[in-house]
C-alpha cells in the first residue's frame, strides 16, 4: 500500500444469498479483503494469513452485545433475535382463522342488536382478515433465499405489505366513520345485552391474537401492520363491550357512534406511523435512529482513522441495517488496517444497531473527504461541507461549546424565531382574554358549560370553577416564557379538547352559545360552527409553536449529548 489508494475492501456492496455472507471468499459484510476481478489475492498483503485468520476468528465473536444478530441467515435471511424463525407462520395462521370466525358472529350479532359500533367491529375485522392474509403471504415470499437478480432477497415484500395494510385499514375506518356520523344525525337504540355478549367474544379472539403477534412486530414492519390490526380490533372491542354496559344502565344512544370515531383516530394515528416507515426504507433513508453525521464524527474519534466519508445507511427490511463508508487510514499492512476495521466495526454494531457494515480502507481522500462523496463532486454540498484534502481530519479534543438558542434556530425548521414568539403571545393572549371573562362570571360560564350536555352535573361546577384559572395560568406561562414546552402542550391539548367539544355538538344538531370567551358570546345562529373555526385555527397554530419550541429544546440537549459522547470516546481512546 504505497499511497496509491489501493482499496482494501472494493466498493460495491456483495450480493447476499441467504447464507452467511461474513465468511464469504469474494467478500464479506464487515470490510475483509477481497480478492481483485481475476480472482487473485492482492500483490502487497504480506499479513494476509494473519488477516484471513483473524477474520474466521471475528466470524466467530461473541454476541452478548445490545445488538445481538445472527449470521447464519446473512443480510436476505430473516434476522434473528432468539427464535429460529423470527415469525412465526403458525401464529398468522392461527390469527387469520381467529379473524375469519370472530366477524362472521359479530355481523350477526350486530344486526340483531341494531349496533352500529358492533357492525363496525365486524367489517374492521373482516379487513384484518384480508390483511392477515397478505401478511402471511408477504412472510411466506419473503422467505426466499437472494437470486442472482434479487441479491438482497425478497423481504422487502413485506414493507409493500405493511402499505396495503394501511390503505385495507384507511378504507375501513372510512367506512367506518361515515356510519357513525349518520348515527350522530339520526340516533337509534342499541341492545346492550348483544352488544357485551359478542364484544366480549370479540374481546378474546382479538386478545389473544395480539398476544400471538406482539413478539415478532416489534422488529418486523410486516408483522406490526398485522399486530395494529389485532390491537385496533382489541380497543374496538373494549370500547363496544363498555357501550353495551353502558347502555344497559343509560340511554345515551349518542355514545355508540363517539366511541367509533375515537377508535378511528387511534387506528388512523398509527396507520400514520406505519406509512412513515415503510416509505422510509423503500426510499432507502437512514434509519431514524442512525444520526450520518454522528457516525461520523464517531468512526473519526477512532485511532488509526484520519477521515470518514462516502457514509450510507439504509434499511434492507425492518429489522436489518446495512452501512457502508470509506475510511482514510496512515499508509500500513493489511494486518495492521484489519485491526481498524474491526474497531469500526464494533463501533457500528454497538452503538448504532448497524448489523452488516460495509467498510473500504484508503490511504488518500476521494470526494474532497466529504459526507457523501458525489455530493461533493456535484458541488452538491457547497465548499463548505467538505473536508480539507491535505490536512487529515484527526479528532482533536476541544473545550465544549455550549449550543446557544440561535444554533438551535438554525436546525428548527421554516420558521424563525420572531414568528415563533409572535404565535407564543398572541396564544397568551387569547387564554387571557378567554379566562378574564370567566373568572368574573363564573355562574354564567357554568349553565354555558351545562348547555353542551356533554358532562355529568357534579362536574359542571367543577370545570367552571378552575377551567378559567387554568387558562389564566397558561397565559401568563406563555407571556412569561415559562415552561414553554409543558404550557404550550397544555394550550394544544385544551384547544383540541374544545374543537372536538364544538364539532360533537355541531354533529348533534346544536347551536348554543361557545363560551369560549365567557358567557353571551354567541353571535346568532350558525355561531358554534364559526366557533369551531376559530378554535381549529388556534389549535393549529398552537401545535406549529409547540413543535418548534420542542425542537429548540431537543436541539439544545442534543447539543449536550454530543459533547458527552465526545467526552466518552475520547476516554474510551485513551
Amino acid at each position: 500500500m504505497a499511497g496509491d489508494n489501493r482499496s482494501i475492501q472494493p466498493d460495491v456492496a456483495p450480493a447476499y444469498d441467504g447464507q452467511s455472507a461474513c465468511c464469504s471468499e469474494l467478500d464479506d459484510t464487515h470490510g475483509h479483503a477481497a480478492q481483485d476481478p481475476e480472482g487473485r489475492a492482492p500483490d502487497d498483503a504480506p499479513g494476509e494469513a494473519s488477516s484471513r485468520d483473524a477474520h474466521k476468528a471475528s466470524c466467530r465473536h461473541d454476541h452478548d452485545g445490545p445488538y445481538d444478530h445472527d449470521h447464519a441467515q446473512g443480510m436476505a435471511g430473516v434476522h434473528s433475535h432468539g427464535s429460529p424463525g423470527e415469525v412465526s407462520g403458525a401464529r398468522l395462521l392461527i390469527t387469520v382463522g381467529l379473524n375469519l370466525l370472530i366477524p362472521a358472529a359479530q355481523v350477526v350479532g350486530g344486526i340483531l342488536a341494531n349496533s352500529v359500533a358492533l357492525l363496525s367491529d365486524a367489517v374492521h375485522n373482516f379487513s384484518d382478515f384480508a390483511a392477515l392474509l397478505i401478511a402471511y403471504g408477504a412472510w411466506r415470499i419473503g422467505r426466499r433465499g437472494a437470486t442472482s437478480r434479487h441479491t438482497f432477497g425478497f423481504r422487502r415484500v413485506e414493507i409493500l405489505a405493511a402499505l396495503l395494510n394501511v390503505l385495507i385499514l384507511v378504507g375501513a375506518c372510512s367506512v367506518i366513520l361515515y356510519e357513525a356520523v349518520d348515527r350522530f344525525r339520526h340516533p337509534q337504540d342499541v341492545s346492550g345485552l348483544w352488544v357485551m355478549a359478542l364484544a366480549a367474544v370479540g374481546v378474546v379472539g382479538n386478545g389473544f391474537s395480539a398476544l400471538l403477534l406482539h413478539r415478532d412486530a416489534s422488529h418486523n414492519l410486516n408483522v406490526r401492520g398485522a399486530f395494529l390490526h389485532m390491537v385496533g380490533d382489541l380497543l374496538t372491542s373494549v370500547a363496544v363491550l363498555v357501550t353495551g354496559a353502558v347502555l344497559m344502565v343509560r340511554p345515551w344512544t349518542w355514545l355508540d357512534p363517539l366511541l367509533s370515531v375515537v377508535i378511528v383516530a387511534f387506528i388512523l394515528k398509527n396507520c400514520w406511523a406505519v406509512l412513515q416507515e415503510a416509505v422510509a426504507v423503500l426510499l432507502n433513508a437512514a434509519p431514524r435512529h442512525v444520526d450520518i453525521a454522528r457516525v461520523k464524527e464517531s468512526l473519526e474519534a477512532l485511532p488509526g482513522v484520519l477521515n470518514a466519508h462516502y457514509l450510507h445507511a439504509w434499511q434492507v427490511s425492518s429489522s436489518s441495517i446495512a452501512f457502508s463508508c470509506h475510511l482514510v487510514v496512515p499508509d500500513q499492512k493489511l494486518s495492521e488496517g484489519e485491526q481498524v476495521r474491526r474497531l469500526a466495526q464494533e463501533l457500528l454494531r454497538h452503538r448504532f444497531g448497524i448489523d452488516h457494515p460495509i467498510i473500504q480502507l484508503e490511504t488518500q481522500w476521494c470526494g474532497n473527504g466529504s459526507l457523501l462523496c458525489e455530493m461533493s463532486c456535484q458541488g452538491g454540498t457547497g465548499a463548505a461541507a467538505c473536508a480539507d484534502p491535505v490536512a487529515p481530519a484527526v479528532p482533536v479534543a476541544g473545550p465544549e461549546k455550549a449550543v446557544s438558542w440561535e444554533d438551535a434556530e438554525k436546525d428548527s425548521g421554516r420558521f424563525s424565531q420572531a414568528a415563533v414568539t409572535a404565535l407564543r403571545l398572541l396564544l397568551g393572549l387569547v387564554f387571557l382574554f378567554a379566562a378574564y371573562e370567566k373568572i368574573l362570571n363564573p355562574l354564567d360560564f357554568a349553565q354555558t358549560v351545562f348547555n353542551y350536555h356533554l358532562l355529568p352535573s357534579w362536574a359542571v361546577n367543577a370545570v367552571a370553577l378552575g377551567l378559567p384559572w387554568l387558562e389564566a395560568l397558561i397565559g401568563v406561562c406563555l407571556m412569561a416564557g415559562f415552561v414553554l414546552p409543558g404550557a404550550l402542550t397544555l394550550a394544544t391539548g385544551l384547544l383540541g379538547i374544545f374543537l372536538v367539544s364544538l364539532v360533537f355538538n355541531i354533529l348533534r344538531g346544536l347551536d348554543v352559545d361557545c363560551g369560549c370567551f365567557g358567557a353571551g358570546d354567541s353571535s346568532g345562529s350558525g355561531s358554534m360552527k364559526v366557533s369551531a373555526v376559530r378554535d381549529a385555527v388556534l389549535f393549529v397554530a398552537a401545535a406549529v409553536t409547540t413543535r418548534q419550541v420542542t425542537k429548540r429544546h431537543k436541539t439544545l440537549a442534543g447539543g449536550k449529548g454530543s459533547v458527552l459522547c465526545e467526552k466518552e470516546t475520547m476516554r474510551a481512546q485513551a
